[in-house]
C-alpha cells in the first residue's frame, strides 16, 4: 500500500495544498500548490463562495498535475477562541491474552473526552500526555504491554463549531472529504520539531498576512494559544502610507525589493514608480527596509509580551515561521528580539521550500505520527487511484523516481 496524504491550509491570502508520499520513513512531495484567495479574514471564512471557487481551482490544478483526483485531505481550522482542557479516561483490557492493542488505546482516548465537549464546541484533537498501566506504571506507548487496565491523561482541544464548519463545508462542497482537522501551529511545531523541544516549553509564532498566531507547547503538548490582529500586511500598509502608493505596489516592493534588516540594505538601490497622484517617485531600499524592520520588530515585541501571558513557565525555544520568513533579514531581526531562544529554520524540502508551506507540511507529519502511535495503516488514495498514479508516472518518464517525476508540479516561484 502506497501511503499518500494531502493537506490544505486555507489562509487569508493564499490556499496552500501539499500532497506527499511516505516511503521508507521519508516524505516526498508529489505536488504542491499556492493559490490566491479572498473571503478569509483573521483565519475565519467570511465569503463562502469566493473560498469555494479558489479551492476548486487549486484542487483542479493539483488533480490535473497528478492525473488523479484528490478527494480526502487534512485541513487547518481557525485557532480563534480555542479551549484547552485536561481530561482523564480509562479502559479495561478485555482480550484473552491481556495485551494492550491499538483499539484499547483508542478506547482510553475516547473515554477521556466522553461527555466532556460543550454543545457549542467541536473537538480538534486529543493529545495523550501520559498512559498509566494498571494504575501504577507510566509509559509513553503502552501498545503490546500486558495489563488489566489502561488509564490516560490527555489534553482535549476544542473550538467553536462555527469556526470549523465553514472550512469543512467549503471542502465538502467541491467533493473533498476532511479526514482530520488541526491548527496551523500544530503543523508548524511538527514541521520543525526536534527531540529537545519535547523536553521543554516551546512557543510557536506564525506571522500570517493579517494575523499572528501564538501557541505554547509543553513537552510536545499544546496547552494555550492566542491571536494578534497584526500580520505582515501591516508592512505593506506602512509602505503604502509613507510613499502614498497603492497596496498592490507596496506588496510588490515587499516581495521583490526590500530587506527586513536595514543594515544589509543599500542606499544606492532604487525602485522607481508612481504614487497615487501619478507623480514619479524613487524609493530607496535602505529607507523602505527600515520601515519594514520597524513594523516586524513591533509585531515580534507584541508577540513576546503575549507569550508571557500564555504560560508562567520559562519558554526555552520559540519557533518563528510564516510566509514573511522568506524575506531576507527575517532571521536576524527575530534573533535580535528573542536572542538564542529564536528558532528560524528553512523548509528544506524539494517542492515546498517556502515557509508558507510549513503548516500544511507539518500537519501531515503530525497525522502520520498519530497513526504510528495508534498502530494504524492508512492512505488517502484508493488502490485504483494508486494504480493510476503509478501508470501516470510510467507514461511520463519511466526512469525518473516518483519524487523527481513530479518536480514540475511544484508551485514554488522562489525555486
Amino acid at each position: 500500500m502506497r501511503k499518500i496524504f494531502s493537506s490544505v491550509d486555507i489562509g487569508s491570502s493564499f490556499i496552500k495544498i501539499v500532497v506527499l508520499e511516505e516511503l521508507d520513513n521519508k516524505l516526498n512531495v508529489l505536488a504542491s500548490k499556492c493559490y490566491p484567495t479572498e473571503g478569509v479574514k483573521k483565519g475565519i471564512i467570511i465569503d463562502d463562495d469566493k473560498v469555494k471557487k479558489a479551492l476548486k481551482t487549486a484542487f483542479d490544478e493539483i488533480n490535473k498535475s497528478l492525473g488523479i483526483r484528490i478527494d480526502k485531505t487534512i485541513t487547518s481550522v481557525p485557532i480563534n477562541n480555542a479551549r484547552y482542557t485536561l481530561t482523564e479516561g480509562y479502559t479495561t483490557i478485555t482480550s484473552e491474552n491481556k495485551v494492550i492493542t491499538s483499539e484499547d488505546i483508542l478506547n482510553a482516548l475516547q473515554a477521556s473526552i466522553y461527555n466532556k465537549i460543550d454543545d457549542s464546541m467541536e473537538l480538534v484533537t486529543v493529545m495523550p500526555i501520559k498512559y498509566v498501566v494498571d494504575t501504577k506504571n507510566e509509559v509513553i506507548n503502552p501498545r503490546g504491554l500486558r495489563a488489566e487496565r489502561l488509564d490516560v491523561l490527555t489534553m482535549m482541544v476544542t473550538v467553536p463549531k462555527k469556526n470549523l464548519y465553514r472550512h469543512v463545508s467549503a471542502l465538502s462542497s467541491i467533493g473533498v472529504e476532511v479526514v482530520d482537522i488541526l491548527f496551523n501551529s500544530i503543523g508548524d511545531y511538527y514541521c520543525f520539531k526536534e527531540k529537545e523541544y519535547d523536553r521543554d516549553v516551546t512557543a510557536v509564532i506564525n506571522i500570517g498576512d493579517d494575523k499572528t498566531e501564538l501557541t505554547i507547547f509543553n513537552k510536545g503538548i499544546i496547552t494555550n494559544s492566542t491571536l494578534l490582529a497584526d500580520g505582515s500586511n501591516e508592512i505593506e500598509k506602512d509602505i503604502s502610507y509613507v510613499y502614498n502608493i497603492p497596496i498592490e505596489k507596496s506588496n510588490k516592493i515587499k516581495q521583490m525589493f526590500l530587506l527586513l534588516d536595514k543594515d544589509y540594505a543599500s542606499n544606492s538601490e532604487i525602485y522607481e514608480t508612481r504614487d497615487n497622484s501619478n507623480i514619479k517617485i524613487k524609493i530607496n531600499q535602505y529607507e523602505v527596509s527600515e520601515i519594514a524592520e520597524n513594523k516586524l520588530r513591533e509585531i515580534l515585541e507584541k508577540s513576546k509580551k503575549e507569550l508571557n501571558y500564555l504560560t508562567k513557565k520559562e519558554i526555552r525555544y520559540i519557533i518563528i515561521t510564516g510566509g514573511i520568513g522568506n524575506v531576507p533579514g527575517f532571521d536576524t531581526i527575530c534573533k535580535s528580539v528573542f536572542n538564542d531562544k529564536a528558532i528560524i529554520k528553512p523548509l528544506d524540502v524539494i517542492g515546498i521550500r517556502s515557509l508558507s508551506y510549513s503548516s500544511a507540511f507539518g500537519m501531515i507529519k503530525y497525522f502520520i505520527n498519530k497513526l504510528s502511535i495508534r498502530g494504524r495503516e492508512y492512505t488517502m488514495l484508493s488502490e485504483d487511484k494508486q494504480y493510476k498514479l503509478i501508470e501516470n508516472r510510467k507514461n511520463n518518464e519511466k526512469s525518473i523516481p516518483l519524487g523527481k517525476l513530479f518536480g514540475y508540479f511544484f508551485d514554488n516561484k522562489e525555486e
